[in-house]
Formats: structure tokens, sequence, C-alpha cells
């Protein structure tokens, strides 16, 4: 694995009718075809730690710690995950239609559009953008 560096992520969560915003300060490495973003989310669920991993074919969030999930992204195909809390195990399917990836050096925007199926269930559609920056060269600000 190449020499970490550090990034700073801004993520926009947009289901059309809620769009939600949070930053993060992360890890890149990357590995071969790979980028990896590590980061930690503090939330009300508890601290969990995230894998971003932005391949050739596809896009794999892993969380791990007070709440564990992992999902899967790849143009015209569903991809089986989980989310798991105190409460149980609950399976999920993501479909998704559009991956736009636009990285230098793990520098740029990643953007997906997916619909989420939660234990069978139609849960919506998502658009996702990540904006990744030198944390040097980040103002805390977005344009997205």
């Amino acid at each position: 694995m190449e020499g970490k560096r550090s990034v700073r992520l801004t993520v926009v969560n947009d289901t059309g009718e809620e769009r939600m915003v949070m930053s993060y300060d992360a890890d890149l490495y990357r590995k071969g075809a790979n980028t990896y973003y590590r980061y930690r989310e503090q939330e009300e669920m508890g601290d969990t730690v995230t894998l971003l991993k932005i391949g050739p074919e596809e896009i794999r969030i892993v969380r791990q710690g007070e709440m564990e999930s992992e999902q899967a992204f790849a143009v015209g195909e569903a991809r089986t995950g989980y989310y798991r809390t105190a409460q149980g195990l609950l399976s999920l399917a993501t479909r998704t239609s559009r991956i736009a990836v636009q990285l230098e050096e793990g520098i740029g925007t990643v953007e997906w559009e997916y619909s989420l199926e939660l234990a069978g269930d139609a849960a919506g559609t998502y658009r996702i953008s990540i904006h990744m920056a030198d944390r040097a060269d980040s103002t805390g600000e977005t344009s997205l």
C-alpha cells in the first residue's frame, strides 16, 4: 500500500426529500487501481470506523464499531449487504444506476445513485456525492 495522506471528505446524501451534508477528516491510501478512505463517524449510534473503497468496478463501504454495515455499488448490478445494530441484523440490497468518479491521486469527486431495499422492501432512491480535498486545502465549505 502506498503512503497515507490526510484528506477532508464532504459527503452529501440526497434522497430528493432530505439532503444531509457531513464532513470528515480521513486517511487516504492507494493500492493498485483502488483508492481507500478511512474515517471515524461519531453519531447517536456511537463510534464507527468507516472504510470507503473506490475501485474500477465498484464502490464499497464497510463500517465497523457500534454500528456495522457493508454496502457495495456497481452500475447495472444488484449487490447484497447488511446493517447490524444492537437490535439485530438487517439484510439490504443496492441497485446502482450511475457512478461518476473524477479523482486524481485520490482528490476530486465521486457520485453515485442507487435504489435501496431493506429486508426485501423498497426503502428509497439515494444520490451520494463525496468531495475529497487535501486537508490543508479544505476550507470547510463545499460547492456541492
